[in-house]
């Protein structure tokens, strides 16, 4: 037997048995939810500054324009 036939059976007994309902529930909830929950914890700081900055320039372009406004029916 060859290298690669090896493999590929390897891989195709992976494959259905990553199919399967039970392994990816195990895989789901014991594999990617506790990193998608480490990341999360880890960028929601960066979320909230940004969410912020988005914040402050609509406030701020909204300020001009109203300046705008102003100073233009002023006269």
């Amino acid at each position: 037997m060859s290298f690669n036939i090896v493999v590929n059976k390897l891989l195709a007994s992976m494959k259905e048995e990553l199919q399967k309902e039970e392994n990816i529930d195990v895989i789901r909830n014991d594999i990617i939810k506790p990193v998608v929950e480490q990341i999360f914890l880890v960028m929601y700081p960066y979320f909230i500054c940004v969410g912020a900055i988005f914040i402050a320039v609509i406030v701020v372009i909204f300020i001009i324009l109203f300046l705008n406004i102003k100073i233009c029916y002023s006269k």
